[in-house]
């Protein structure tokens, strides 16, 4: 063998241990980057079961067209939102590429998204990429409840990392009705900036998966608040905001509706509020397993579409309608055998009392 080989196999062997010592945080991320969305196809339909429901196939959609699969649960961008929003700390307006489910964009579009995660794995130092692994602890603490893997080599569930994904890209339906809602609108801007908490308004509820309920829900609004309710993807989860809201007040409570994850009380309830009430969901969905919350959900259902609400004639003629008001029966219009058995009731019902 000749100097020219033996030294043209040191340059290749001295460059390769370089790439793989130096370089090891690039290596590792370029197989995370490729392998989690590869997995995330594979295990979309086991995370989550798939429902058709009648409500997910109607074309109602805040008077907007369908987008996407009204029935895909789990899709790919849980696991990417999640995982370059805390390791990258980048705003979600970066996020888009890849936000969205991988039938609708296309593989062009997928590529593209691979592309801009190699360009931040590129261009971030190994110092931050050291402290991943504690940033991702110190966001929110994830106890085990599903303890099947006590014995194995891999030190979470299916579950754990499901909570996670969904925790950290809640995707908001803002529904406001009432003067709540201007305090939930100042979280929009850079003072308070909840895109740091993954959070991304939708105008569609088959890309939501939180409704945030933000004043008073009347007869009329009731219909289409419970609509909009059954065309989420599970899992979804509601934050009633304000005292209108939960009480009901002069109209409906919500709770009647649709199942509530967490109620925050206030008139209006401040901004800070709204952030605490998401950090106590996102506890929440942490602590979850969610075969669990399907099971109850299906157990306990609080309203359904298939209930019909019972429309009543307008009081505001100007005139008192005398068909709405209640008047007693006279003692002469019922007959004397139901009037003394009546009253001979009430008086033993007295005398017992």
């Amino acid at each position: 063998m000749d100097d020219f080989t033996i030294n043209s196999n040191r340059l290749i062997r001295s460059t390769s241990m370089f790439l793989l010592y130096e370089y090891d945080f690039f290596w590792a991320f370029l197989i995370v980057s490729s392998v989690i969305p590869i997995l995330a196809f594979l295990i979309s339909g086991v995370l989550a079961p798939i429902s058709k429901g009648p409500e997910k196939l109607s074309s109602y959609e805040s008077g907007i067209e369908p987008i996407g699969d009204a029935w895909l649960q789990f899709r790919i961008r849980y696991y990417m939102f999640a995982l370059v929003f805390v390791v990258f700390d980048v705003e979600t307006v970066f996020l888009y590429p890849w936000a969205m489910s991988f039938d609708v964009l296309g593989v062009s579009v997928f590529i593209e998204a691979l592309i801009f995660v190699l360009i931040l794995i590129s261009s971030n130092n190994k110092k931050k990429i050291t402290k991943i692994e504690t940033v991702m602890n110190s966001i929110i603490e994830f106890p085990l409840l599903d303890r099947t893997t006590q014995n194995s080599v891999i030190s979470t569930t299916s579950s754990d990392l499901s909570n996670w994904s969904r925790l950290s890209s809640l995707w908001p339906l803002l529904y406001g009705t009432s003067c709540c809602f201007i305090e939930f609108a100042s979280l929009i801007g850079s003072r308070f900036d909840f895109d740091r908490y993954g959070l991304v308004p939708r105008s569609s509820p088959r890309q939501a998966d939180l409704i945030l309920t933000a004043g008073t829900v009347t007869m009329k609004m009731a219909p289409s608040l419970v609509r909009l309710y059954e065309q989420m993807p599970e899992p979804k989860y509601v934050i009633a905001m304000g005292a209108c809201t939960i009480t009901g007040g002069c109209s409906v409570p919500i709770l009647i509706l649709i199942p509530v994850d967490v109620y925050l009380p206030g008139c209006p309830p401040k901004p800070e509020a709204v952030i605490d009430a998401i950090t106590k969901l996102r506890k929440k969905i942490s602590r979850e397993i969610y075969e669990d919350r399907i099971r109850s959900q299906q157990e306990n259902r609080c309203f359904t579409t298939s209930h019909k609400f019972r429309v009543g004639c307008s009081t505001h003629t100007g005139n008192y309608d005398q068909e709405l008001l209640y008047q007693p029966p006279s003692t002469s219009e019922i007959p004397p055998e139901i009037f003394f058995k009546y009253k001979s009731s009430v008086a033993s019902h007295e005398l017992v009392n």
